[in-house]
């Protein structure tokens, strides 16, 4: 017996092991790159047998919600950013929800505690999820413009729009792109504001040596597969705060009182929680004293975890991350160093000279006096096989969902309006080789050669 599997088992499963690696063997011998017919994604899983062969292990466990992938996960994760706590969840959007959900709870002291009409900074150029809970939980949003190249607010911006009703700030890092988090901190600190950080496009991005998601009270990250890294779906919360990392888990698992990650009530390593209540906090609950805290509720929560076969995808994804934010640096300087020889056509992505991004994809923001539209590159792109996407929702307030959005706007959104009908995004993910980038290159220099005199 080896772990609880005995020797047949054991067997069957190296058997199995050795399947799949030669279908995945198979399939690599097989592939080929046909410039005008294979398309070129902006994104994509990146697995190999590793992947299939751990979560056909979880499969066969048995366990399928919770258990010892999970928490591994969870540890690998803390444990490459330097947090004290990651809570994985189903996805990047029900990360944002919960970091938000969070500072709701009063298990908080009140005077961190976010409530009703409270002002929370964050630009109009944005994905829904990360505005979706500010509306939801009854905050007012205050919506700023951003930077076109950068494709983040400018913080002078950020600092002019706090009012005496703001108490939250949440940033994102546009495609992976950092913010200028030492002056973001200065703005959270001088004001006495909280600070979220929506990193889900920017896993081992670094502002002045340090990721971000880290700085703030809590950040937040998607494993979606465009993303760099994948579990199909999936996300994470990540803090150094003890108490919002326990109310993040609580709220993801029901609101239940009972926080540790698997509840075994004969081997519970919190001395301080017991499987029932004790006799000093039963008048606190108000419930009986033998309550199991499995079913006490203490925040009004969600079910939003992951399974074990997503964990244990996302154990072997870890292992290939440094090398994943390798290729994708490498992708990028390729476009990058091709792509800026036409810049008086397209503004070029910039960055904040302290930080060192780990992009989530490459964009491009056609200039006013370009001969064309981005509806005609887009178009000849998408007929040379080549995926381009927009940048999000451009303005969200622009769409119906939001329209009639109880929003208050500082400054002018003039830089998001143009992005949104001017900016597109093409791949840098580890999935594209340099045949494929020069394939892209290539096509875009044939593009534009067209309308040059």
């Amino acid at each position: 017996m080896s772990g609880g599997i005995s020797e047949f088992e054991s067997q069957l499963r190296k058997d199995i092991h050795q399947l799949i690696s030669k279908i995945v063997e198979h399939r690599e011998k097989t592939y080929r790159f046909v410039p005008g017919e294979t398309m070129v994604r902006y994104g994509g899983a990146v697995y190999d047998a590793e992947e299939l062969s751990i979560m056909v292990d979880a499969i066969l466990d048995g366990w399928f919600s919770g258990g010892k992938y999970t928490l591994r996960f969870e540890a690998e994760f803390s444990r490459f950013l330097g947090v004290r706590k990651a809570i994985s969840v189903n996805s990047g959007s029900s990360a944002n929800l919960l970091a938000l959900a969070s500072l709701f709870s009063n298990q908080l002291p009140e005077e961190m505690r976010l409530k009703p009409g409270d002002e929370v900074i964050t630009t109009a150029m944005c994905f829904p999820t990360t505005l979706n809970p500010l509306i939801i939980y009854n905050l007012k949003p205050v919506l700023v413009d951003v930077e076109i190249g950068t494709y983040n607010p400018n913080p002078e911006i950020i600092e002019k729009a706090v009012s005496e009703k703001t108490r939250a700030i949440f940033i994102t890092h546009t495609l992976g792109n950092p913010n200028d988090m030492k002056y973001l901190m200065d703005i959270a600190e001088s004001h006495n504001l909280i600070l979220l950080e929506d990193a889900c496009d920017a896993l081992g991005s670094k502002y002045n040596g340090k990721y971000v998601g880290t700085f703030g009270h809590l950040g937040t990250f998607s494993f979606y597969p465009p993303h760099h890294i994948t579990t199909g779906e999936g996300g994470m919360v990540v803090t150094n705060d003890v108490l919002l990392g326990k109310i993040v888990r609580s709220l993801r698992d029901w609101g239940r009182a009972c926080t540790i990650p698997i509840c075994d009530p004969m081997r519970c390593p919190d001395k301080e929680c017991p499987r029932s209540l004790k006799s000093d906090v039963k008048n606190i609950y108000g419930l009986p004293e033998d309550y199991d805290k499995r079913y006490t509720y203490v925040n009004v929560g969600f079910n939003l975890k992951i399974t074990e076969i997503q964990a244990a995808m996302g154990i072997a994804q870890m292992k290939k991350l440094s090398r994943f934010i390798e290729l994708r640096k490498r992708n990028f300087k390729i476009l990058y160093e091709e792509l800026s020889k036409y810049d008086d056509f397209f503004i070029l992505p910039e960055w904040h000279p302290k930080s060192d991004p780990s992009w989530f994809a490459f964009p491009l923001t056609i200039r006013r006096a370009a001969p064309f539209n981005r509806r005609k590159i887009m178009g000849w792109l998408l007929r040379n096989r080549i995926e381009a996407k927009l940048l999000f929702a451009g303005n969200i307030l622009k769409h119906p969902a939001y329209r009639n959005l109880n929003a208050r706007i500082y400054g002018s959104l003039d830089n998001t309006d143009y992005i949104m009908y001017n900016s597109f995004f093409i791949g840098v993910y580890p999935g594209l080789t340099e045949e494929m980038l020069n394939y892209v290159v290539g096509k875009i220099k044939e593009f534009v050669s067209s309308y040059k005199i």
